[in-house]
């Protein structure tokens, strides 16, 4: 009776195991940062559009070869894999961005360049923050 008690836990250790491991395989990292304040008609879908315009995501994709790291067929794949990892919420009058990956470092790398393009053009154009509205 005992060995089968024994033998019982150490089945459901096992199996708590497994799980713990399979789910830490799913597991993405998710970077976060502010870029400004924004007003109640803020627009995120359109900031989204235009911080992931198309020029932008190429640049991503090939400064961090997602096209291989993310064994997709090609830099339309990746660019789509890269708008749905890439969120713009606001929050309490402020525009947040984030991005998630399985790869911790890929993840903030490429939330990092997305916000330096973004800004890099910002700048370009003579602007001082993000538009808000």
């Amino acid at each position: 009776m005992a060995l089968l008690f024994i033998a019982l836990v150490g089945g459901a250790g096992a199996i708590w195991a497994y799980k713990k491991y399979k789910n830490k395989q799913n597991q993405e990292f998710r970077f976060q940062g502010t870029l400004g304040t924004a007003n109640a008609s803020f627009d995120e879908a359109a900031f989204k559009a235009v911080i992931l315009d198309d020029s932008a995501m190429e640049a991503v994709v090939k400064k961090h070869q997602l096209v291989s790291v993310w064994g997709v067929s090609g830099v339309d794949a990746a660019k789509t894999i890269l708008q749905q990892k890439f969120s713009v919420k606001v929050s309490d009058g402020s525009v947040n961005v984030t991005y998630q990956d399985k790869d911790k470092v890929l993840a903030k790398a490429i939330l990092e360049t997305i916000v330096n393009n973004y800004f890099d053009n910002v700048r370009s154009k003579g602007l001082h923050r993000p538009p808000s509205g």
